[in-house]
C-alpha cells in the first residue's frame, strides 16, 4: 500500500498554488500555511510527477506482522438481560465451535450484566470452554460506555483471535466502539464465516446492494472482529 507524504518544510504559497492547479480531483487545498490532501484524492500521482520536486512524495507503507500465536481463542459476546440470553448468542456459540474445530482454539463467552449465575451454567452446557463474567448491578441495563469498557478489558487481558457479536441493535452499537478501542477493524453484518488453519477468519457479507458477496480477511491484525446476522 502506498501513501502521499507532504514535506511541510518545502511548502511555499507559490508551489502550493501550482499543486492545487494540477490536481485533477481538486483534492489539494492550502490555508494558513498548511497544505492538505482530502479524501477525494485518487492516488493518481500527478502531484508527485508533475508538481514541484520533493514537496509531495509517494511512499510505500510497510504493514506490521502480528504474532498470531499471542492471539488464541474464538470469543462470543453474549447478549443477556433479565435472566434471558438472546437467541443469536446461542447460534453464535454453535458457529464458534465449528470454527474452533479448524484451529483447535478454545471458545470463550463474554457475559456482561447482573445476576448472571444461571446464564453461566447454560453457556457451559452449550460447550463454551470458558465464560468471562462482568457481573455488577451497574451493568443490569445496557449502557454503551460501561459495557464497552468491560468488553475492552476482556480483549486486552485474554487476547482472543476472533470475536463474534450478534448484529442486533445492541451488538451494532457496542461492536464498533470496542473495535475502535482495541485498534482493529470491524466487518459488519456478516452472513457467512469460514476459518483458515492459520486462524485467519474469512468474513463474508453482501456488498454493492447485495449484488456481490465480499470476502474480507485481516491477516495482519488481531483481534478479528465481526457482527453476524
Amino acid at each position: 500500500m502506498k501513501r502521499l507524504n507532504i514535506h511541510t518544510d518545502r511548502i511555499t504559497p507559490k508551489n502550493s498554488e501550482e499543486l492545487i492547479r494540477i490536481c485533477p480531483f481538486r483534492s489539494i487545498s492550502y490555508q494558513e500555511g498548511c497544505l492538505e490532501i482530502d479524501s477525494g484524492c485518487r492516488m493518481c500521482g500527478i502531484c508527485v510527477k508533475n508538481g514541484p520536486t520533493g514537496v509531495i512524495t509517494m511512499e510505500e507503507m510497510t504493514s506490521q506482522k502480528v504474532d498470531k500465536g499471542e492471539w488464541v481463542g474464538i470469543a462470543v459476546y453474549v447478549e443477556y438481560f433479565a435472566g434471558r440470553m438472546h437467541n443469536v448468542s446461542k447460534e453464535l456459540i454453535g458457529k464458534a465451535r465449528e470454527l474452533a474445530s479448524i484451529t483447535h482454539h478454545p471458545v470463550y463467552a463474554v457475559l456482561i450484566g447482573w445476576n448472571t449465575d444461571d446464564c453461566v451454567k447454560q453457556l457451559l452446557a452449550y460447550g463454551v470452554d470458558k465464560v468471562f463474567v462482568y457481573d455488577n448491578r451497574l451493568l443490569e441495563f445496557y449502557k454503551t460506555e460501561p459495557y464497552a469498557s468491560a468488553f475492552t478489558d476482556f480483549i486486552t487481558r485474554v487476547k482472543p483471535s476472533s470475536i463474534l457479536v450478534g448484529a442486533t441493535h445492541i451488538g451494532r452499537s457496542l461492536a464498533p466502539r470496542v473495535a475502535a478501542r482495541v485498534r482493529t477493524g470491524l466487518t459488519a453484518d456478516c452472513t457467512v464465516l469460514q476459518m483458515k488453519e492459520n486462524s485467519d477468519l474469512v468474513q463474508i457479507r453482501p456488498a454493492f446492494g447485495g449484488n456481490i458477496m465480499a470476502q474480507i480477511v485481516t491477516p495482519n491484525h488481531r483481534p478479528q472482529f465481526c457482527t453476524v446476522c
